[in-house]
């Protein structure tokens, strides 16, 4: 379960992308991404919550890419974490390209 965030500064708006993977059950197993509600108190952390629908299918352990976007202003946050539904979390400290 890898994250990485960089907010490219030459597209107008501003543009967030964190980007990631979460291990699956089955390769038809859907990956959802959404900002989390409520967001914590630091507002310079962004907090997104990762969900996975489960599909009937073989069961077999495999990565699934996820994208977030979402449009910013300037250096809007310094780091994104995500939260999975297992519990663990990922924080990421937020490149800025541009």
């Amino acid at each position: 379960m890898g994250v990485a965030a960089q907010i490219n500064g030459k597209e107008q708006p501003n543009q967030l992308y964190v980007h990631g993977s979460v291990l699956v059950y089955s390769a038809i197993d859907e990956v959802a991404v959404l900002e989390a509600v409520p967001q914590g108190i630091n507002p310079k952390i962004l907090l997104l919550d990762v969900s996975v629908k489960r599909a009937a299918g073989p069961m077999k352990g495999t990565c699934r890419p996820f994208l977030f976007t979402k449009d910013v202003e300037g250096h809007q946050y310094d780091q994104v974490t995500v939260r999975f539904e297992d519990g663990t979390t990922s924080t990421t400290v937020v490149s800025f390209l541009g």
